[in-house]
């Protein structure tokens, strides 16, 4: 889909919203207005079928995607899209986001939503808006996911990717989760609850206070 913009005529940037949860994909259109205003959101979805579809008839520049959806999953969309656009995963986990940057995705934002680290993405996205799409179809399915092997957690200002084998200790911080390793320590936004079912049980152990 081509949009132009009235006064000056000059192309503008499209993107859809796949996410099943109503209210978190109100709060995105919301906060990309204000993030992004010549942003023009195309089509939104609740299930991954819808996503597709939307995907094919819109030819977005961008895809807000959740990567569980029903129907099909956010990682399904982006695999099977013949229309490439530009991905960026909404997630309350964060296993598949190695696997999404080594693919190409621009982004990969955790639920709920900061709007330091979205508005880091639309950065993320202005800059990719000129550049080919990647072809996402070699991520691997969600199916297939096995114990967490990175940790994609945030040191101050920067997006930190910390090998599973380097972390000495997670510790609970009211709803996020400290990570401690030997030279820094670094903050994800997942409950050590959450976290537990992530980790390879014979790697880690809980340990009450």
């Amino acid at each position: 889909m081509k949009v132009l913009h009235r006064e000056t005529m000059k192309e503008v940037a499209t993107a859809i919203i796949a996410e099943d949860e109503n209210i978190l994909r109100a709060e995105l259109k919301s906060a990309l207005a204000m993030l992004w205003p010549e942003l023009q959101i195309v089509g939104e979805a609740a299930d991954g079928i819808s996503a597709a579809k939307l995907l094919q008839e819109c030819k977005p520049d961008f895809a807000f995607l959740d990567v569980r959806m029903p129907g099909l999953s956010g990682v399904e969309v982006a695999r099977l899209a013949t229309h490439k656009a530009h991905i960026i995963f909404l997630t309350a986990y964060n296993e598949y986001a190695v696997d999404a940057f080594d693919q190409g995705a621009v982004d990969y934002l955790l639920k709920p939503l900061d709007m330091a680290r979205l508005a880091l993405a639309v950065q993320r996205m202005k800059d990719k808006r000129q550049q080919a799409a990647a072809d996402l179809s070699g991520m691997r399915s969600e199916k297939k996911a096995g114990p967490l092997r990175w940790i994609q957690a945030s040191h101050g200002n920067q997006l930190r990717f910390i090998d599973i084998n380097e972390v000495l200790a997670f510790r609970a911080d009211a709803k996020y989760t400290k990570v401690e390793t030997a030279k820094f320590a670094a903050h994800i936004r997942t409950t050590i609850k959450d976290l537990m079912l992530q980790l390879e049980p014979e790697q880690f152990w809980q340990i009450s206070r």
